[in-house]
Parts: C-alpha cells; sequence; structure tokens
C-alpha cells in the first residue's frame, strides 16, 4: 500500500514527500533514508526487521519501567510480563513491524514511555522537589517533541506509568501526581503543535495537510470514540469482522460488567468514588487517543491504538486479579491468557497479513511478468473490491490493515505498475514514460469506453486475486 508509493517516490519523483506535512518531519527523514537503500518490493522485508529488531531492543525497557511502577504489589508481580507479552501480540504492534511505513513506532512509542517514567519519578516522593519536577519537564520535552515529530499518537504512551500509578493501591496522593503529569502532558503537546505550526513557514511550497486541522465537536468525536476505537480494544487481539454484531454485543457487556464490579469493589455508600475512579479511566481512554479526537476525520486504524489498547487491557486485567484469588484458577487463566494472545497474534500475521499480501504480490509479478512486453505504453488497472482477499482467504479484514489488497487503494495502481515494470527492466526511465489509468471495478471500466490494443496492459486485479490457489 503505502509501501509501493513510497518505494517508487523516493526513488523516482522529485521532491516527493509523504509526512512532512502531517507534522512528522522526523518520520520523513527516517523513511527517505531507509527507502533509499532498498531498491525491490522485495527489499521492504528489511524495513520490517528494522523495525522488529528495533522493538526487541526496546522492551527490555519497556517492562522494567512496568515493573517499577507495580514491583511493590505483591498480587502484580506478573503484571509486567502479561503487559509485555499483550503489547507484542495486540494488533497495533503487528502494524508496527509488518507496515513499514510504521516502522518509526517502536522510537516514538518508547520515547513517550520513558518520559512518561522519568516525569512520574521526580513526582513519587512525598516531598515535592520543583527542580527535580523541572528537570523531569525539561527531559519529557526532549524525549516528546521529537516523537511527535515522528508520530504523533506515540506521547499518548506517557500516560502508562501514570496509570500503573493511578491502579497501585499502596500509592498515595494520587491526585496531585496525575493533575502535575497531565500538565506535562499537554504542554509537550502544546510545544510541539507550536513548533509544528511554525515549521511551515522554512518548508518551501509544502501545504498543511487539511486533515490535521484541528476540530472541536465535542459530542461528535466522543460518540466516535465509544463506538469505534473503545470498542475495538476490547477485541484485544481477536480480529474479528469489522461491523460484528457479536463483538458489539460482548463490547457493551464487557462495559457494563467493569462498571458493576467497581461499584462492588468500593462497597455500599461509596458510589462517589466509584464514580470518579471510573471517571478517571475514561479520561485516560480519552487523552490515549487525543490526536484522533481533534481532528475530523474518524478512522480507529490499529496504528492509532497502542496506547488506548495498552491501558483497556491493564483495566481489564487488574481487575481480574483483584476478584480472582484463588491461586490454581489465577494460573489457569494466565496459560490461557498466553495460549490465546499467541494464537492470535500468529494467525493475525501469518494469515490476516503476510500470507494474503505475498500471494497477492506474487500474482501481480508473474501476470505482469507474462504480459508486459515493450510496446506497452499504458497501463488499465481494474482495483478489486476491498474484501476480496478476506474472502479468497477465509480471513476478517480490519480497516487498511489486514486482509485488504494493496491493489484496492486508489494511489497505490500508478506507482505499484511502475515499480513492476521497472523490476522487470531494470530501466526506471521506461517505468516513468508508462501511463497508468484506473478503474474501481470492471463494471466502471467496460462503461468508460476505453479499449484495449496491444499497446495497453490490462490489469484485473479481482480475477488476478481469483486466480490464486490459497
Amino acid at each position: 500500500m503505502d509501501e509501493a508509493f513510497q518505494l517508487w517516490g523516493y526513488r523516482a519523483i522529485s521532491g516527493f514527500y509523504m509526512f512532512i506535512d502531517e507534522g512528522r518531519y522526523l518520520t520523513e527523514e527516517l523513511q527517505r533514508w531507509l527507502f533509499n537503500m532498498i531498491d525491490t518490493i522485495h527489499g521492504v522485508i528489511y524495513m520490517r526487521l528494522f523495525s522488529f529488531f528495533g522493538w526487541m531492543l526496546c522492551l527490555p525497557l519497556w517492562y522494567a519501567i512496568i515493573k517499577k511502577e507495580v514491583a511493590n504489589v505483591p498480587k502484580f508481580k506478573y503484571l509486567p510480563f502479561f503487559t509485555c507479552l499483550y503489547l507484542i501480540t495486540n494488533p497495533s504492534f503487528l502494524v508496527a513491524v509488518q507496515w513499514a511505513t510504521c516502522l518509526q513506532f517502536f522510537i516514538s512509542d518508547t520515547a513517550s514511555v520513558l518520559a512518561g517514567a522519568i516525569v512520574i519519578n521526580s513526582l513519587r516522593s512525598d516531598d515535592f522537589k520543583p527542580r527535580k519536577f523541572l528537570w523531569a519537564v525539561a527531559a519529557a520535552l526532549l524525549l516528546g517533541v521529537p516523537g511527535l515529530f515522528l508520530y504523533q499518537g506515540s506521547w499518548a504512551c506517557f500516560l502508562i506509568p501514570f496509570f500503573l500509578y493511578f491502579i497501585n493501591p499502596l500509592n498515595l496522593n494520587k491526585n496531585k501526581v496525575l493533575l502535575r503529569g497531565a500538565i506535562v502532558f499537554f504542554a509537550v503537546y502544546t510545544a510541539y503543535f507550536i513548533i509544528y505550526k511554525l515549521s511551515f513557514y522554512f518548508l518551501d511550497n509544502i501545504p498543511e495537510d487539511p486533515r490535521n486541522k484541528l476540530y472541536i465537536n465535542p459530542f461528535i468525536k466522543l460518540a466516535f470514540f465509544l463506538a469505534r476505537p473503545l470498542e475495538r480494544s476490547f477485541r484485544f487481539t481477536l480480529l474479528t469482522e469489522e461491523r460484528s454484531i457479536i463483538s458489539l454485543v460482548y463490547y457493551a457487556l464487557a462495559l457494563l460488567s467493569l462498571a458493576a464490579l467497581t461499584f462492588k469493589r468500593f462497597g455500599k455508600g461509596k458510589q462517589k468514588q466509584a464514580i470518579i475512579h471510573l471517571a478517571i479511566i475514561m479520561c485516560f481512554g480519552l487523552l490515549s487517543y487525543l490526536p484522533g479526537l481533534l481532528i475530523e476525520e474518524n478512522y480507529a486504524s490499529n496504528r492509532t491504538q497502542f496506547a488506548l489498547n495498552l491501558i483497556v487491557f491493564l483495566v481489564c486485567f487488574e481487575m481480574a486479579l483483584y476478584y480472582i484469588t484463588n491461586k490454581l484458577v489465577l494460573q489457569a487463566g494466565g496459560a490461557a491468557i498466553i495460549l490465546f494472545f499467541v494464537f492470535c497474534a500468529r494467525f493475525n500475521f501469518q494469515q490476516g497479513f503476510a500470507r494474503p499480501l505475498v500471494a497477492e504480490t506474487a500474482a501481480l509479478k508473474n501476470y505482469f511478468r507474462e504480459h508486459y512486453n515493450k510496446n506497452i505504453q499504458t497501463v488499465h488497472w481494474i482495483r478489486p473490491p476491498e474484501d476480496e482477499l478476506a474472502r479468497k482467504f477465509h480471513v476478517n479484514f480490519s480497516m487498511d490493515e489486514f486482509g485488504v489488497p494493496n491493489s484496492f487503494f486508489v494511489w497505490v495502481p500508478d506507482p505499484l505498475s511502475r515499480q513492476l515494470v521497472y523490476e522487470l527492466t531494470g530501466d526506471r526511465q521506461a517505468a516513468y514514460k508508462i501511463g497508468v489509468k484506473q478503474w474501481a471495478s470492471k463494471e466502471d471500466y467496460l462503461h468508460s469506453g476505453e479499449k484495449a490494443d496491444s499497446t495497453v496492459l490490462l490489469v484485473d486485479n479481482k480475477e488476478i486475486i481469483d486466480s490464486i490457489k490459497p
């Protein structure tokens, strides 16, 4: 998808950029550098390995930060392990590894959680020390602002240490710690936003992406958050059908159960404390998805939900640890969680992402190899239905990240056609001269009146996908 756009664009198009106008200048520089090191579609695998090994290097730091926040609570002994297990098996992590366009996440997410750990460490003692806090704020700015120029949603990981502090029953002065943490959280966002706006005065002929304009509509965005991002976080590692009624029913029951268990936990006469507890959890959830709530677009992709997924997991896992005291039940439940998370992650990556797209790419390469010749001047590209691969391989498609054909997206036909011609001929100039026209369906193509003669390569992606033998 985006990799095809970048693979061709960075090499062949002068002045090509993809992220600068979205406020991700550092991502642009990193991606440009890495994509210029590869020359073929197969080379994208090295980009994914870069992300994977980056995450493996960062994972011990995540574990150490989580463990430090809960080490004084005996019942939380295995919480760091299961949190890190969920971290590397949830769909957001898989997208960060499988999609080269998101390879920077391990840097920005880890920088953000480290900033949170540094700030909360300055607030931990009963005796507040302003000097220590200011040094921590400076560190948060140095880590957070560059992280935001990699990916805006990553800054939500700053909240993870604070949420762990909040659910730790042995911690005191929670209100003060959370309030001061919130000040730093918004201060870093403000600093980034100012620099982001000013940067366009220094960038030549690069306008701000309209998708990034502030959009303030609390009621619509709250309804979106409850209906899509939060609902999808309760699926954990399971990729169900996007419009699954079963998932919606389960989500409603999960929310009601968490609310009921919270009120039972606080007991009679403490309903106000229970409501405050639930309100704080909701605030953490909303703040963990803040960038998506400040723009008009409503698109709950897996890549935007990393911090929200972790917070929802921690809420549910901590609640289970509170109510389940039988050691045997805890051991059986832990084993079941490990098996479920690992099985789902492997299935999501292998069957939901890798297998369908590898097959589609191989089929396209074979088609071009068999039908392209030096007389071809134009490619007529017919895009497949969005669920074509999902139906072919009997998997659920999720947003634009799992089970969706690369050839479906409107920005793919042009660069992918040229890249395939280049890899066949070794002649980038010849590939650049190829004309590419596209249609959303075979019906649209037939109604267009276009004719395919000896100078036209007709690429009907639905037929190509249908010919794949799973």
